[in-house]
């Protein structure tokens, strides 16, 4: 199923691969931050 996935391919496209890396770690980390603000903006309107 994944003959493909060797350490030769993944030597060569190496750059990708961290690339992708990054881009799932930033998708993940945006989303606690978001959350945050929004329970911010709530915990405000409740005090009011």
């Amino acid at each position: 199923m994944f003959d493909w996935l060797t350490l030769e391919w993944l030597m060569t496209n190496l750059e990708l691969v961290v690339l992708g890396m990054f881009i799932s770690l930033g998708i993940l980390l945006i989303f606690p931050i978001l959350l945050t603000l929004e329970f911010r903006k709530l915990g405000k309107k409740e005090n009011k």
